[in-house]
C-alpha cells in the first residue's frame, strides 16, 4: 500500500503501524510524487491526505480513478476539522472512504484490513466478470460458426432431401442451444439485479416436463445416451411452468453434456410433503464433495465445468428459479453412478 501525506511524522506514524500490521508499506510526500510512485508499481490501497501543497488528494483520486481499471483502493484524510465540500468531491471521485485525523492506531489498523477486503473481493468479481463474458463469446462462436457452415451446405444444390432435412434438423437444434444461452444470460441478469418474478399457479409435471422430453429426447439419441422419465406426468404442481421447465432444462444440459456415450440420464419426479421433487440423475463423472457447497454460485465451475466449458450459469439460475419458486436445489451422489441433482418445489 502507499501512505500519501506532506507531514513527515504522520507518515511514519501510518508506516509503523501498517507495517506492524503486516502490510508492505511505500510512502510519499506529495500528490506528484504518489503519482510516480503508482506507475512504479500500483499499490492494492492508497491512504490519501486531503490537504498537500501542490496537487491535492482529490486531484491525486481523480488521476487514479482514470487509470485502466479504476486504480487502488482509497481512503481519504482529513483534518480534525472536517471539510465537508473537499469530503463531497472526494465521494464524487470514488472514494471508498474517508478518515478523519487524528485517527487511533487500532482504527486505522481495522479500517485497512476491511478496504483491502473488499478491493480484493471487487478485483475476484472483475476477474470472474470477465471470464464470464470470454466463455459466453466462446459458446456463442460455436454455434455462429456451424451455421454459416450449414448455410453454405444448404446453398448446395447436390443435396439429398434426406441430407437436407438433417441440416435443417442441425440448424434448429444449434439455434435453440443459442436460445437457450441467451435466455440465460438474460436470467442470470434479472436474478442479480433482483428483479427476477415468478408466477406460480397450479399445473402438472406434465406440462412442465413435456417441452424437455421434446427437445432433449433427440440429443441423447444422437449421443447414444439413454434418457429417461419416471415418474407421473399428471401429479399436481404449483409452479411457473415455463420457468420452472427452463431450471430442469439445465439440469438435464448439464447431465448429458458430462455423461459418455452409452451411458444413463434419468429424470425422476417425486412427492414429499408438501412439495415435489425433480431429480436428474447421470452416470458421468460426479460432482466432488468440496466442490458440492459452490457449484451453484454465479460463474463458478468445478472440475465438472473445467472439463467441458460452459458459461457456469446453469446450476447457479436453477437455483435462483428454484428459490424464487421458495424451493431449493440440491446435488449429491447418483445411483447411476455420477451426479443427482434435485429440485423441490411446492405442491398446490
Amino acid at each position: 500500500m502507499l501512505v500519501v501525506d506532506d507531514f513527515a511524522d504522520t507518515v511514519a506514524l501510518y508506516e509503523a503501524l501498517l507495517s506492524d500490521d503486516g502490510h508492505r508499506v511505500r510512502t510519499a510526500a506529495s500528490g506528484s510524487e504518489a503519482l510516480l510512485r503508482v506507475d512504479e508499481r500500483e499499490p492494492e490501497l492508497v491512504l490519501l491526505d486531503v490537504s498537500m501543497p501542490g496537487m491535492d488528494g482529490v486531484e491525486v483520486l481523480r488521476r487514479l480513478r482514470a487509470r485502466r481499471g479504476g486504480g487502488p483502493a482509497v481512503l481519504m484524510l482529513t483534518a480534525a476539522r472536517r471539510d465537508p465540500i473537499a469530503i463531497e468531491a472526494g465521494l464524487r471521485e470514488g472514494a471508498d472512504a474517508y478518515l478523519t485525523k487524528p485517527i487511533e492506531g487500532r482504527e486505522l489498523v481495522a479500517r485497512v484490513r476491511a478496504a483491502l477486503d473488499t478491493f480484493r473481493l471487487k478485483r475476484i468479481i472483475e476477474t470472474q466478470r470477465r471470464d464470464h463474458i470470454a466463455m459466453l463469446v466462446h459458446d456463442l462462436r460455436h454455434p455462429l460458426s456451424s451455421l454459416g457452415l450449414l448455410a453454405e451446405v444448404l446453398q448446395s444444390e447436390d443435396l439429398s432431401s434426406e441430407e437436407k432435412t438433417s441440416a435443417v434438423a442441425t440448424l434448429r437444434a444449434l439455434c435453440s442451444d443459442m436460445a437457450r444461452l441467451v435466455d440465460g444470460v438474460l436470467v442470470a441478469s434479472r436474478l442479480e439485479a433482483g428483479l427476477f418474478t415468478v408466477e406460480p399457479r397450479a399445473t402438472t409435471v406434465r406440462l412442465v416436463l413435456a417441452p424437455t422430453i421434446t427437445v432433449f429426447s433427440p440429443i441423447a439419441t444422437r449421443r447414444k445416451i439413454a434418457l429417461a422419465f419416471d415418474g407421473e406426468l399428471d401429479r399436481p404442481v404449483f409452479a411457473d411452468a415455463v420457468k420452472l421447465r427452463q431450471a430442469i432444462d439445465n439440469l438435464v444440459a448439464n447431465a448429458l453434456k458430462f455423461t459418455p456415450r452409452s451411458g444413463r440420464v434419468r429424470v425422476r419426479v417425486s412427492s414429499e410433503a408438501g412439495a415435489v421433487k425433480f431429480e436428474v440423475s447421470d452416470s458421468g463423472p460426479g460432482v466432488p464433495t468440496l466442490e458440492r457447497t459452490s457449484i451453484f454460485d454465479r460463474y463458478a465451475q468445478g472440475n465438472r465445468g473445467r472439463a467441458a466449458g460452459g458459461s457456469g450459469l446453469g446450476l447457479a439460475i436453477a437455483r435462483g428459479i428454484a428459490e424464487a419458486h421458495g424451493g431449493s436445489i440440491a446435488v449429491g451422489e447418483s445411483e447411476l453412478g455420477g451426479a443427482r441433482f434435485s429440485v423441490t418445489v411446492p405442491s398446490p
